[in-house]
């Protein structure tokens, strides 16, 4: 019977091809829009996720900020906004193995290394073990620093292969540098630093060209401390172990130095903590819930579509008043009759439906790679508008096939 239904109903839709589509733009139009923006939303979402998530997923910014911002701090006061090495070591051990690594960093200068006439731009930057991992920087040759090095402040470095590049040429090979000294001529001194380790370069959207392209040669912290006579720590980036929830993780360091450096926050400062983590969680659920709104403001046109359905099903069941009639008056019963339209005003949407999904994954798709995007196709998009435009076809094609099953055979077969 559903499919005799069927037959009828594309049997009709084929006799009126013109009005069928026009009643089907609505739903078009409404599907592709919602497609589109959900595609485009799902794309954006994804994109700055991995973006975030390159900063570190496990990561934890700690630092120290005023409790009222209009209150006017003295320079006493401005040291009590400082970490201190030997708080840094406690919260080391008092966590233990909830923290993977702490990263502190100094920043030295910016310098130039020059050989043979070539120059690399360089920054100096003194950093602590834990600086690695929070960074995601790959070692591909020689050493990290050794503990010996981070305690006596060694001048020792590790470069990166884009800083080999720029000094000796792409043909060189990055480990018969490891050993050698190079000089850094920085705006504070000259610096004699031996390569013990060498990184991957990760492009960080620098313009100019590759000979321009300024790399950080790393040192140890103390190194940096005895070349700046600055040992300000003004904020630091805890790692959380694998595992380990960096949010609640957080919290709990929040809590910890609050107490334990309750006597130099005074009433004036707090910790402020946050973690990659959570932010990647609020961004997402942000980008999310504007992608959701906007696609509720799009499916207003598959309403107006399916009163669009329902106007042109009405029309439809006058028109066929005297096949209805004929039919009741052969047996045919009233489920019969409103199962014919409702099944008739389904596939209107369902092939209206489809249209739109696949001119709304077009437009989507063209709109991410012009917004240079990743494309991100959303699936749930797809089956929540196949499955609403059914629910349309049910809802709007309800009341007029309602209409046609009450006929009384009689006045229709009179219908003229």
């Amino acid at each position: 019977m559903i499919k005799e239904n069927c037959k009828l109903a594309i049997i009709s839709i084929k006799a009126n091809k013109m009005r069928a589509f026009l009643t089907m733009l609505g739903i078009i139009i409404g599907v592709c829009a919602v497609i589109a923006i959900m595609t485009v939303g799902n794309s954006m979402t994804a994109d700055v996720k991995k973006q975030l998530e390159g900063y570190g997923v496990q990561n934890i910014t700690l630092y120290v900020s005023q409790i009222d911002w209009n209150e006017e701090i003295s320079e006493a006061d401005m040291e009590n906004m400082l970490f201190k090495p030997d708080v840094l070591h406690k919260l080391s051990e008092k966590f233990g193995k909830r923290i993977a690594g702490i990263s502190v960093e100094a920043s030295v200068d910016g310098g130039k290394v020059i050989r043979d006439g070539k120059t690399a731009n360089v920054n100096i930057l003194g950093t602590s073990a834990g600086y690695y991992k929070a960074n995601k920087v790959k070692l591909i040759n020689g050493n990290s620093f050794n503990q010996y090095d981070y305690e006596q402040g060694n001048n020792v470095a590790i470069v990166s292969d884009k800083f080999i590049e720029q000094l000796y040429g792409s043909e060189y090979k990055p480990e018969n540098l490891l050993g050698k000294e190079i000089e850094i001529n920085s705006m504070e001194e000259y610096i004699n630093v031996t390569v013990v380790g060498i990184y991957h370069y990760e492009a960080a959207g620098q313009r100019g060209g590759s000979k321009n392209i300024t790399t950080n040669v790393y040192i140890p912290l103390k190194a940096a401390w005895n070349i700046t006579h600055n040992k300000d720590i003004m904020e630091c980036v805890v790692v959380a172990a694998e595992g380990e929830n960096a949010t609640v993780l957080s919290e709990d360091i929040k809590l910890y130095l609050t107490d334990a450096m309750a006597t130099q926050l005074g009433d004036k400062f707090m910790i402020d903590a946050y973690s990659n983590q959570s932010m990647i969680e609020e961004n997402t659920k942000t980008m999310n819930q504007m992608t959701m709104a906007i696609s509720m403001i799009a499916a207003i046109a598959l309403i107006v579509g399916g009163i669009g359905v329902m106007n042109i099903m009405t029309v439809s069941i006058t028109e066929r008043t005297r096949e209805i009639g004929t039919r009741k008056a052969l047996g045919a019963p009233d489920s019969m009759i409103m199962l014919q339209f409702i099944s008739e005003a389904i596939i209107i949407c369902l092939i209206g439906g489809v249209i739109g999904i696949v001119l709304g994954l077009v437009l989507g798709n063209v709109a991410v790679h012009f917004m240079g995007y990743t494309p991100h196709i959303s699936f749930a998009s797809i089956y929540m508008s196949v499955g609403f435009s059914m629910a349309i076809g049910v809802f709007f094609g309800y009341s007029p096939a309602k209409h046609a099953a009450k006929m009384n055979p009689i006045d229709a077969l009179r219908y003229e």
